[in-house]
């Protein structure tokens, strides 16, 4: 079997997304296609917010680190709860987008010191900005990330924040 990360870059490198002249419009496109691929633009930000309930990610610190075999849970649960409120025609194959998103999750945000294992902040990020939903919705959601229990948005978050969507 062809692994999954090779063979979603090697899709890309077929859609000649390098082709296009501003890196804005490049950037957009890869991340278009990575998302329709996962299947997250059929997830909305309140299946992720529901799906880190789920699985008591909500409650770890943003900085806590969690290994594979959990953000595979996570991610399969994401897909299980889809498919439970698509048609039987529709429905996504849980493996596939699994290993897909868990593939991509890894490239995007594994780094030598933390092979295996990826912050819970950089999940959320990740999913919270390819997700579907109101735009409304998703601000809120990553602000509530960003902000203290005031409200205030923290400028070290804020920080960390544009890092992560930037690894994307």
């Amino acid at each position: 079997p062809v692994d999954p990360r090779s063979q979603l870059l090697q899709e890309m490198r077929e859609q000649n997304f390098d082709l296009i002249r501003f890196a804005s419009y490049r950037t957009a496109c890869k991340l278009r296609y990575v998302q329709k691929k996962c299947n997250l633009h059929v997830i909305d930000i309140w299946n992720v917010i529901e799906a880190f309930r789920e699985n008591a990610l909500n409650t770890l610190e943003p900085t806590a680190c969690v290994n594979v075999t959990r953000l595979e849970t996570l991610v399969s649960s994401l897909y299980h709860n889809l498919n439970k409120r698509l048609p039987p025609a529709h429905q996504v194959s849980v493996e596939a987008c699994s290993a897909l998103l868990l593939n991509w999750l890894l490239s995007a945000y594994t780094t030598g010191e933390n092979v295996g294992k990826i912050r819970v902040f950089s999940i959320k990020v990740a999913l919270a900005t390819m997700c579907a939903g109101k735009l409304m919705d998703k601000l809120r959601y990553i602000f509530s990330q960003l902000s203290d229990g005031n409200g205030h948005l923290l400028m070290k978050r804020l920080s960390e924040y544009l890092r992560e969507v930037l690894a994307l």
